[in-house]
């Protein structure tokens, strides 16, 4: 009798192995979908495998989640993910997906703090990641002047379905928008790709803390990147950024003009801090010497303490700053102080 129950037992063990052999078989090495919808997946730089699998799944791309972290831990694939962008499809098994993340057949692309379209065109054109003209066809083209002439901001031919775009008026292109950030990009990767990629990054960026901060000050995303371009083109300490928030602030409560130079750099596309005066008076909603308030978008792509700045500023009895050749910040509290310091420090 208790041979008998052995041999049964042993069988139904059997037959479980067999069983569980066939599942993970099935969901290791068979595709989740025949379709061959191509779908773009980005891994982020420091992201865990967990969230990696639950992406995965929810995108429609494997069948569950725990297939993919099995496998990985079995073979060790879990570990070798490499943060980048990745062209998937649901025609591929786990075990093709998880080579595909851990191939490493991806660029490096690093976008600086401040950093305007203008920048990230020509950089990605020297990178051999296409042209300018490619570059503005999907993420639009700042304004410019030259000769006597301002070419208004046009934009691009895609439209983004991202929560970030909610405020962003749809006659600007994305400036602002674009997260100053390292990224993993595969050489030859479609521009409107990369311009996600960028997108995504930003989109991660606004956290729900960001989100209710910005409601508290009854204000939009649009306006506090805006706002946050400004001070990254100006200042480069965080209490600098504070205290020119604050300064941006009054002055607007004020309705004195926020005459930022960098605004006029915009334009012009000039890297000198001197601005003749002949080039203050260009009509421009971005001229914030000629028209009050914040100018008509952000003049760059600001990075997350700039608009962190933008979210908290110091208050102070400041309304005039101008930074030295040295890179320190001069506050001055009336007009005259600030003169004075111009001819010290900029003559």
């Amino acid at each position: 009798m208790m041979k008998k129950i052995l041999t049964i037992l042993s069988l139904t063990a059997v037959f479980v192995f067999l069983l569980a052999g066939v599942f993970f078989y099935w969901g290791f090495y068979i595709e989740k979908d025949t379709h061959k919808e191509e779908r773009f997946f980005v891994v982020r730089s420091g992201e865990g495998f967990f969230d990696i699998a639950r992406r995965l799944e929810e995108e429609g791309i494997i069948k569950k989640d725990y297939f993919f972290l099995i496998y990985g831990e079995i073979t060790g694939k879990g570990r070798g993910v490499i943060p980048g962008n990745y062209i998937l499809s649901p025609s591929m098994s786990v075990s093709e997906v998880a080579k595909e993340l851990a191939s490493g057949e991806n660029g490096r692309i690093t976008i600086v703090e401040g950093w305007n379209l203008r920048d990230l065109a020509s950089f990605l054109e020297e990178e051999g990641y296409g042209t300018k003209e490619d570059f503005y066809r999907v993420a639009g083209s700042p304004p410019s002047y030259k000769e006597g002439e301002v070419i208004e901001a046009k934009i691009g031919e895609v439209e983004w379905e991202l929560d970030i775009l909610e405020n962003k008026p749809k006659d600007l292109p994305l400036e602002g928008y674009l997260f100053p950030e390292t990224y993993f990009i595969s050489p030859g990767t479609p521009m409107e790709e990369i311009i996600y990629s960028f997108l995504l990054g930003f989109e991660e960026k606004i956290t729900p803390e960001i989100k209710q901060r910005i409601r508290e000050r009854e204000t939009s995303l649009f306006e506090i990147i805006t706002i946050a371009s400004l001070i990254e083109k100006e200042v480069t300490s965080l209490e600098d950024k504070r205290l020119v928030s604050g300064i941006i602030q009054r002055r607007m409560e004020k309705d004195m003009r926020l005459q930022v130079d960098a605004t006029i750099s915009y334009l012009t596309g000039r890297r000198s801090v001197q601005i003749p005066t002949t080039e203050t008076r260009i009509d421009s909603p971005y001229n914030t010497y000629v028209y009050s308030g914040l100018p008509r978008g952000p003049i760059c792509n600001p990075g997350i303490e700039s608009i962190k700045a933008a979210l908290s500023p110091q208050e102070s009895d400041y309304l005039y700053y101008l930074s030295r050749p040295d890179g320190k910040t001069v506050f001055n509290e009336t007009h005259e102080g600030h003169v004075e310091a111009k001819n010290k420090y900029l003559r």
